[in-house]
């Protein structure tokens, strides 16, 4: 798990079952059959974080961002209509984002993908600065 190549966690749900699509810089996706939420947790554990504790950092909120020890940043943002809605997309593996056909934000990643959300532009825009507002000044971890 690297989650510098991760650039983002998709939610799906087929059936009963939930589980999660990664996607990496290199265009490959990896279907997980586990909730976005227990991967990002995984990964936190495997990097030596707590999400929870990260969470102190956005006020408690849940659907703002997750930032690890080795300095990837991940911002949530609504992937789908069905629940679980929520998915993390690296920070810095948005090259871009414009208002697609359906009037939703569509997100240029790394590695020439372009993801559709579920918010529209200026939600996005506005997840995204708080992000990087919250996270401005800190010392972020050496790579």
């Amino acid at each position: 798990m690297e989650p510098s190549k991760i650039t983002a966690l998709i939610p799906i749900m087929n059936g009963p079952a939930k589980g999660c699509m990664v996607v990496y810089e290199d265009g490959r996706r990896c279907r997980r059959f586990c909730t976005v939420e227990r991967y990002m947790n995984t990964l936190a554990a495997f990097m030596g974080n707590d999400n929870r504790a990260c969470r102190k950092l956005f006020d408690r909120k849940r659907g703002t961002g997750i930032l690890l020890n080795d300095g990837s940043i991940f911002v949530q943002i609504r992937m789908t209509d069905r629940v679980p809605t929520l998915g993390y997309v690296r920070l810095d593996a948005i090259r871009g984002f414009y208002t697609g056909d359906s009037g939703k934000c569509v997100l240029r990643l790394a590695g020439e993908e372009e993801l559709e959300t579920r918010w529209k532009l200026e939600t996005v825009d506005k997840h995204i600065r708080m992000v990087q507002k919250t996270l401005k000044g800190r010392e972020l971890p050496e790579l």
